[in-house]
């Protein structure tokens, strides 16, 4: 095996370590406000969306969240059922228009502190030209 080869894996094995470490710290945060991972990330996408005055459709947020039309039907189902997101107008659930409602807001705006927190526990070690770096080098891996 080649010096790359061992440097690779070691970085990839880094990579799925850490990922798995963060998505647990989120997920034990999340579930705290009844909400899955996914749930909380489709808040935060149509909060993005709507302060960027954005319409966002359901096929728009499931690629946004890199997840099945069926699965993100399921994950709008739920945060519907709480009042917290609002589909506006189309015969074709898949095509309606998303909103995040004002209970959607407050909720998230519930939880940044901690997120905040959680974020600044996680990565007090690391400086702001690292977390450049890092998202840089991140955004080099290919996948096709």
């Amino acid at each position: 095996m080649s010096d790359t080869y061992l440097k690779r894996s070691r970085a990839s094995a880094q990579i799925i370590l850490a990922a798995q470490h963060l998505f647990r710290a989120v997920n034990g945060l999340v579930r705290k406000h009844d909400l899955t991972e996914s749930q909380y990330n489709a808040l935060r996408i149509l909060r993005g969306a709507e302060r960027r005055d954005e319409e966002l459709t359901q096929a728009d947020l499931a690629d946004r969240l890199i997840a099945s039309r069926a699965n993100t039907t399921w994950i709008l189902d739920k945060l519907e059922d709480r009042k917290l997101v609002r589909r506006r107008g189309h015969a074709d659930r898949r095509k309606n228009i998303l909103e995040i409602t004002s209970a959607g807001q407050k909720l998230l705006a519930r939880i940044d502190p901690e997120f905040s927190a959680l974020l600044d526990g996680v990565m007090a070690d690391v400086s702001d030209p690292e977390l450049v770096a890092l998202q840089s080098t991140l955004q080099k891996l290919r996948f096709s």
